[in-house]
């Protein structure tokens, strides 16, 4: 495919450049940039107007990447960003027309890991040398840095985060002929004959920036760094055997970390890995690495990485789709193997490939193991487990609403307490309302989708997500006309004008096709007869690329310490009920089928534990066994017995040293274009 590199001709390329981005970073990356527009579905910012652009266009005219630069003299970022970059700085040691920001790169996913970013960056920078700039200046996040450091840019500042992600600041001696040769950058091959600064500008900037070096690689160490690898043990256990380069020799290794970059890390410093994270990959060379899942900002860990170990497996395996949270617990340095390093090896020694893919699934085995062997001693000892090795209740406010159901198996009006019934929903919704946003927003959800919320009850999480997501409308279905009212007439105090509620059911969702960005469906599928038919009407109703998100339990996995022998019996009458009016207490086990079955790309099922620790053991109660309860009396399978056995259970889950837990199974998928 031909790739021709251009610049924007009219407005209308402009704009096509800026939907471009969106759809990049937005959509795909999950990243909210300065000068984010939901409404017209835009990336652009004050830069734009002053900048260069630079885009790749395939046979039929479309996008396939872009990138722009500024001149430090035509206009600078913002206050912020240029203390992190030093820009100040840099314009008064150089001239600022000579100094030259390089932002908005992006590349389509159909062209990545082929020509298009290297057009892109040698058309760039044969402007720049044509125009004699002395330095440019990016930042990127981690899988580009090998890529920056290759073409011969290098680090001078301290890492900083930017919307919550770790960016790498670098920067490029333009005319320093000696060492782009040096370094083996292409860009040597494009310098015209007489630019040559002969280290001049390298030498201002050691001057000023005490980190400016040339970038660390691992070149001739590698065959003691593959020692190294060879003979640790994960954890400090001397006869563990998995290693991630066991089945290589060294000079296998020594080919595959070639050149690879080297990266310091501040204690502290976290990395979010997976989609819309660094997707970083790498071997830990010195200092140490907490594995942690949750919040970026208070994670669980559950892992602790030692000098000679990977990190990142999981996102390896998972193609970016599993999320992950790093962070450098003491000064770190860090070895960043190239992104995509199983396919790329694939393509050239499938069988080293596979050995590679077993290895890190048995590394990826044997720390799930330790996490679980850590638990399963706190749990024998009966002491309160150490809340690192548990994942957060991220969805836990989702769970507490068991009003968001089809008719099938939940009748609101049949109930027996039902403003009992209305004020555990609301109250349970509100629960956790900041860990459930952030787990949408992780999932792909963005201020100005358009939103459904299918079986919304009351509308408490409806409202919850028009005020975390101030752009967005909010349609939510819900057949009981009971809590439909109540959400409508909650709505109109709340936020009026933002939420509509529509009379509906899964299987006929009122809504037009491709409708929806994001639609979600909360502890409903659990009481539905026909999941296949409700899973295809969420698809219809979401636009391509729009995720379809389903949260919902699974009863098998109730865990109750110490054992209440009556529950299995009063368990199996609960799932038997629930199943002849057309429910399912087993749902969450299958949600990973239904979605395969239905075709959706980007499938990933996360299992949330929610216990008594995270929510106290009076809610905990509430939330797994209160609807149970209602659901044996609406059933008429109700007895002094039965109630004395959950009454037995909420009284033994408030003694000190009880742990009960129930999984919640989270499943998403993204709509093919």
């Amino acid at each position: 495919m031909q790739i021709i590199i251009s610049h924007p001709a009219d407005s209308e390329d402009r704009h096509r450049l800026y939907r471009f981005l969106y759809r990049i970073w937005t959509r795909e990356s999950d990243r909210e940039l300065p000068g984010t527009d939901h409404d017209t579905r835009e990336i652009k910012d004050s830069l734009d107007r002053c900048a260069t652009h630079f885009m790749a266009l395939d046979n039929q005219g479309q996008i396939a990447g872009c990138v722009r630069t500024n001149r430090l003299s035509d206009g600078l970022p913002d206050q912020a960003l240029r203390e992190c970059l030093g820009l100040d700085n840099l314009g008064n040691l150089f001239n600022p027309e000579n100094v030259v920001l390089i932002s908005h790169l992006a590349i389509s996913p159909a062209h990545r890991g082929g020509t298009v970013i290297s057009l892109l960056l040698a058309d760039l920078f044969r402007t720049l040398f044509e125009n004699r700039a002395n330095v440019a200046v990016c930042h990127c996040r981690l899988n580009l840095v090998s890529l920056y450091y290759r073409i011969g840019l290098r680090p001078y500042l301290p890492n900083f985060k930017l919307q919550d992600q770790l960016q790498v600041p670098l920067v490029g001696c333009i005319n320093d002929r000696e060492y782009l040769e040096r370094a083996g950058s292409p860009l040597h091959a494009l310098l015209p004959p007489d630019c040559n600064d002969r280290g001049w500008a390298a030498g201002l900037l050691s001057g000023s920036f005490p980190m400016f070096t040339g970038p660390e690689i691992s070149d001739i160490s590698t065959r003691n760094l593959w020692a190294r690898l060879a003979h640790a043990s994960p954890a400090g256990q001397q006869e563990s055997g998995m290693k991630l380069f066991q089945g290589f020799s060294p000079e296998a290794v020594e080919g595959l970390l070639k050149q690879m970059p080297r990266i310091r890390l501040a204690q502290h410093e976290a990395l979010q890995t997976g989609r819309g994270g660094e997707e970083a990959m790498g071997i830990l060379i010195s200092g140490s690495l907490g594995i942690g899942v949750g919040d970026v900002s208070d994670p669980h860990f559950v892992y602790v990485v030692q000098p000679g170990e990977p990190f990142g497996e999981q996102t390896a395996l998972g193609r970016g789709r599993t999320r992950t949270v790093i962070v450098s617990l003491a000064e770190s340095e860090v070895l960043l193997l190239p992104g995509r390093l199983m396919d790329r090896l694939a393509e050239k020694d499938r069988e080293r490939a596979l050995i590679l893919y077993r290895n890190l699934l048995g590394i990826l085995a044997e720390r799930v193991e330790a996490a679980n062997t850590v638990l399963a001693e706190h749990l024998s000892q009966k002491v309160r487990p150490d809340t690192r090795v548990h994942r957060p209740a991220r969805h836990q406010a989702q769970s507490v609403r068991h009003a968001v159901n089809r008719r099938e198996s939940y009748h609101y009006a049949s109930l027996s307490d039902r403003e009992g019934e209305l004020d555990r929903l609301t109250r349970q919704a509100r629960v956790a309302e900041a860990l459930e946003v952030a787990t949408l927003r992780k999932i792909g959800l963005t201020d100005g989708d358009c939103i459904l919320d299918l079986g919304s009850g009351p509308g408490v999480t409806s409202m919850i997500l028009a005020r975390h997501f101030p752009g967005s409308r909010i349609h939510g279905v819900e057949p009981e006309d009971r809590l439909r009212h109540l959400a409508e007439e909650r709505a109109k105090e709340q936020c009026p004008g933002r939420c509509t509620f529509h009379p509906g059911t899964a299987q006929a969702i009122p809504l037009p096709d491709n409708h929806a960005d994001f639609s979600y469906a909360r502890l409903l599928f659990q009481h539905i007869p026909d999941p296949l038919v409700c899973l295809e009407e969420m698809k219809r109703v979401t636009r391509p690329g729009g995720i379809v998100c389903i949260l919902d339990v699974d009863d098998g996995t109730i865990f109750i310490h110490p054992v209440a022998p009556e529950w299995g019996a009063v368990e199996r009458r609960v799932a038997r009920a629930q199943a002849a009016s057309g429910g399912d207490r087993h749902v969450g086990r299958k949600l990973l089928g239904f979605f395969d079955a239905t075709g959706f790309s980007d499938i990933q099922l996360d299992v949330v534990p929610v216990t008594t620790q995270m929510l106290g053991p009076a809610l905990f109660f509430d939330i797994v066994f209160g609807f149970k309860q209602q659901h044996l009396k609406r059933c008429n399978d109700w007895d002094d017995e039965t109630a004395a056995v959950f009454s037995r259970i909420r009284s033994a889950l408030g003694k000190p040293g009880a742990f009960a837990s129930e999984n919640m199974f989270v499943a998403h998928g993204m709509v093919g274009e």
